[in-house]
C-alpha cells in the first residue's frame, strides 16, 4: 500500500493532493477528482484538529487501490481534544469536512488500531470499463 507521511502543517495538505493525483494516475483510478477532495477534507483534519498538529507531528495518506475501488487512509496522532461536535451553523466556514467526505464517499469511517493514532479512512468505487 503507497504511503505518503507529512508534516502536520497546513500548507501540506495541498501535497497531500498532490501525491494522491500522482499515485492514482498511474493506476486508472476513474475517481482521482473524488479521492484528491477526500483527502483533503480528511487531512486538514488531522493538521487543525489532532496532536499531529504542528511542525513536530506528521500525518500519513495510505492508498490501496483495486479494479474499480479505492481505499483511502489518513492517520494521526488522535484527538487534540474530546470533540464536541456541533452541526454548522448556515454561515460556518468550518465544518463540513466529513459532511464532504460522507457525500463523495461510497463509504467512510475511522478507527484507531494502534494506541491512540486515529485513522480515518474513505472508499470509492467505479465501474471498470
Amino acid at each position: 500500500m503507497p504511503e505518503i507521511t507529512l508534516p502536520g502543517l497546513p500548507a501540506m495538505v495541498q501535497a497531500a493532493r498532490r501525491g494522491v493525483r500522482a499515485l492514482l494516475e498511474e493506476t486508472g483510478c476513474a475517481r482521482i477528482g473524488d479521492a484528491e477532495l477526500v483527502v483533503s477534507e480528511l487531512a486538514s483534519n488531522a493538521v487543525l484538529h489532532s496532536r499531529s498538529a504542528g511542525a513536530d507531528g506528521s500525518f500519513t495518506v495510505a492508498l490501496q487501490v483495486k479494479p474499480g475501488w479505492l481505499r483511502l487512509e489518513v492517520s494521526d496522532a488522535g484527538p487534540a481534544e474530546v470533540a464536541h461536535s456541533t452541526p454548522p451553523g448556515d454561515d460556518d466556514e468550518h465544518k463540513r469536512g466529513l459532511l464532504i467526505v460522507d457525500a463523495v464517499a461510497d463509504r467512510w469511517g475511522h478507527t484507531r488500531p494502534c494506541g491512540q493514532r486515529a485513522v480515518f479512512w474513505a472508499e470509492l468505487g467505479w465501474e471498470e470499463s
